[in-house]
């Protein structure tokens, strides 16, 4: 599988472009920690993402939501989480995805001319035929519907996710198992699929290509060969398999560049590269990423969990540093400058602005001054009667934040994590709490609903009871396991009314008391211009500062929206492929 590229050659001798309308490689890193890349880790070589950045415009300032579902559905859409209704990740039997009333890149891409084609991680809902990426405006997609899966064999909820779909509004009938692929590494296959869809191109019809690599979520997979290298650099064994997983993703980068060099593409290509959100740390999908010295990590709105690395590279972007403030909504508009389609068509007000411009010339005016982003696993209900002072709100840790010049206001908690802590070596390291977990109660039969600080997939009520133990702010705990695949565990502010069931176990812990004073005050502030890395909170220091900032936030999340499951679809209906046995597919 490995070719050899010599990408610092390879991009020496770019010249201007030669289509009126360039190509377009938007690459999506799943999982990614702020310092995980070579150039900012300098432990994890990625030669290919280092020398592609560094020929073209580092994003300093860079913003997604705080978990992948919804970073996914707002680079499509160019609107905030809030807005397009997906605020949290999308499981696999779920009965809801993007709303089909929703623009996509594709579908503007498409009414311009461009060939349009995905590969790899789709995870914006799949249940209907109608929301499968074929559908929303590529031509073909090869890859996986939900949202994590075994990179070798394909399986995810006990059902096999990868599929390949050839063609425009390929439903069933068109749409096929991918069986060939079951023990074949993801990296390798999607790799292999974006070199496939470059070569059969006609070069002189713009194309637009959507990778999303699985690389570098959990699990922790990789083969051998890529770890070995590390044998003697990285001690962490967790840490030394995840840099394997980031290299192999970086080998495959260079081999689809190097498939564009050969076509004659290269030239006529702008290269998008972005995180969907910041790396997982001590939560349970942690596999070895990290964003140390930032705080937190992916499913929080701390910096860790939603300042991505990102960059936009090619022969018509300059070289530096982009330090104005973006948002993953800016993706669309911008992206109409390069290729011109129409925003005005667009029937749903758009939250991304254009940054096109600016982008190539630094010197401009920020273009965006401010965004509202929200902590992805809370079901809060909004209403005008909070504008504009949140009034009925301010006891509730619901994690919306605004970021807005040097500012960084919060509605309540940011989240968890919330602590600088690593799963490995690095930074500070809390695989060994300082903080002890809290005595868990013996476990009940229960259900408890409602006052949830986060939730994610566990493996057992034990689990769940410690995580508990370890988060600020969870003060009880739930573990559902209804549905057996899929196992969630629920951090809770409060131990709410129980309600007997042979379907969860539910306990209570001593919390940690939260750190910030300001939560008593339901708004906490930082300077994360002159304070990144969120250490000292400052809001009792500025309260006019605040009182804008909460104004700003209130207009935004007045519009509140979240996404509804559809009533009159059932429990899925797998598809029986002769190879693999039970595959996911649309089943409504």
């Amino acid at each position: 599988m490995r070719l050899l590229c010599q990408l610092t050659a390879l991009l020496g001798v770019m010249s201007r472009p030669s289509l009126a309308k360039p190509h377009v490689l938007f690459v999506v890193i799943d999982d990614l920690g702020w310092t995980d890349v070579g150039f900012r880790s300098h432990d994890i070589r990625t030669p290919t993402v280092d020398t592609l950045a560094s020929a073209g415009t580092v994003l300093d300032q860079y913003y997604v939501q705080d978990v992948c579902s919804p970073s996914r559905a707002t680079f499509m859409t160019g609107r905030f989480a809030m807005h397009h209704g997906i605020v949290d990740w999308i499981p696999p039997s779920s009965t809801y995805g993007l709303p089909l009333n929703e623009t996509t890149l594709a579908n503007k891409f498409k009414e311009v001319g461009y060939a349009t084609h995905a590969v790899g991680k789709w995870h914006l809902g799949f249940y209907r035929k109608e929301m499968t990426p074929t559908f929303r405006g590529f031509d073909s997609f090869y890859g996986f519907y939900s949202g994590g899966e075994d990179y070798f064999t394909h399986m995810s909820g006990g059902a096999y996710d990868l599929r390949r779909d050839n063609r425009s509004k390929c439903g069933p009938g068109c749409s096929q198992v991918a069986s060939e692929g079951h023990g074949s590494y993801s990296t390798h296959l999607f790799t292999q699929a974006a070199q496939q869809v470059i070569q059969a191109h006609n070069p002189d019809v713009p194309m637009f290509l959507y990778l999303a690599y699985q690389a570098v979520h959990a699990p922790a997979e990789v083969p051998q060969s890529y770890i070995d290298p590390y044998a003697h650099t990285i001690s962490d064994p967790k840490r030394r398999t995840f840099a394997g997983m980031l290299s192999c993703m970086d080998e495959g980068l260079g081999n689809v560049t190097a498939t564009l060099k050969q076509r004659g593409m290269l030239n006529d290509t702008v290269i998008i590269f972005t995180a969907d959100n910041g790396g997982p740390t001590t939560t349970g999908d942690g596999v070895g990423a990290r964003n140390w010295p930032l705080r937190g990590g992916k499913h929080s709105i701390w910096e860790g969990g939603t300042r991505a690395t990102g960059f936009v590279t090619g022969s018509m972007v300059p070289k530096g540093t982009f330090s104005h403030l973006m948002h993953g909504a800016d993706w669309l508009p911008t992206l109409s400058s390069l290729a011109g389609y129409k925003l005005s068509n667009i029937p749903l007000a758009l939250d991304g602005v254009d940054q096109w411009k600016a982008i190539g010339d630094p010197s401009r005016p920020a273009v965006r001054n401010s965004f509202v982003y929200g902590n992805s696993t809370n079901d809060c209900s909004w209403d005008g009667t909070a504008h504009p002072e949140f009034d009925a709100l301010e006891s509730i840790p619901c994690g919306f934040g605004i970021r807005a010049g040097d500012w960084k206001l919060t509605l309540g908690w940011g989240g968890g994590p919330d602590t600088w802590c690593n799963s490995t070596s690095s930074g500070p390291s809390c695989s060994n709490q300082t903080e002890q977990p809290g005595s868990c109660a013996n476990p009940t039969n229960d259900c408890m609903p409602g006052n949830d600080v986060t939730h994610f997939t566990s493996n057992s009520s034990d689990e769940c009871c410690e995580r508990c133990g370890q988060t600020r702010g969870c003060a009880a705990w739930t573990y559902n396991f209804r549905d057996s695949a899929s196992p969630v565990c629920y951090l809770k502010s409060t131990a709410g009314k129980p309600n007997k069931s042979d379907k969860c176990k539910s306990g209570v812990v001593d919390p940690i008391p939260p750190e910030e004073s300001c939560l008593g005050r339901g708004f906490c502030l930082w300077n994360v211009q002159r304070d990144p890395n969120e250490h000292v909170e400052v809001s009792s220091q500025n309260p006019q500062v605040v009182a804008e900032m909460k104004k700003s936030m209130a207009m935004v999340l007045q519009s509140y929206n979240q996404y509804q499951t559809d009533p009159t679809c059932g429990a899925p209906v797998f598809e029986q492929d002769p190879v693999v046995g039970k595959a996911w597919a649309p089943w409504c």
